[in-house]
């Protein structure tokens, strides 16, 4: 099984994925319960030894496109995400950029800000046709409740991120029907 398929696996049941901005962070999330990680304080000068030590640990590598310094986001770079620093998914709001990582076998989440009705409808629009093996909602307190709304339009696994801050928040976003959620909040790692 590759790794982008132990994503997609992992998905089945409820995800808490850290989202590592604080490299001092890193260690508590490798010795959590948690299957995936997200780096999203990475660089082109520390992420191949990021991944490599979240592999070790036995959990999967996700990175955002848009936050990850120092790489271009064309093909050679997308190729270098996988075949050099090991990365196992990425994130993106970019469907190019999202469809030329699925093409070389990693796992994609497509990232959507609903911040009003016509950024809701426009989300609604785009996950009909996403190629995206799965979406992140942001902020997860508007997530929750739109999630019907995107069921409607999509079976993909649907995230939450943004603003969670509690348990009560992870509870909310699970209880609704999200397949996982991204925190950067350490306590809930």
């Amino acid at each position: 099984m590759s790794r982008a398929d132990s994503i997609a696996e992992a998905f089945k049941t409820f995800q808490v994925i850290p989202s590592i901005r604080r490299l001092g962070d890193l260690e508590t999330a490798l010795e959590s319960e948690r299957q995936i990680v997200l780096l999203t304080g990475a660089d082109i000068a520390n992420l191949k030894l990021l991944a490599e030590k979240v592999h070790e640990a036995g959990k999967l590598v996700l990175v955002n496109m848009e936050l990850l310094g120092g790489f271009g986001r064309d093909e050679a770079g997308i190729k270098l995400l996988k075949h050099y620093f090991k990365v196992d998914g990425v994130m993106s709001t970019d469907r190019m950029r999202l469809g030329m990582a699925r093409h070389i076998g990693l796992f994609t989440i497509q990232r959507f800000l609903v911040s009003d009705s016509k950024a809701l409808d426009t989300t609604q629009r785009i996950l009909k046709t996403s190629r995206a093996q799965a979406a992140e909602i942001l902020p997860a307190k508007i997530a929750v409740d739109v999630v019907e709304k995107l069921r409607k339009v999509t079976a993909i696994p649907l995230l939450a991120g943004g603003f969670i801050q509690t348990e009560a928040d992870l509870e909310a976003v699970q209880k609704a029907g999200f397949e996982g959620a991204t925190t950067s909040v350490k306590r809930l790692f």
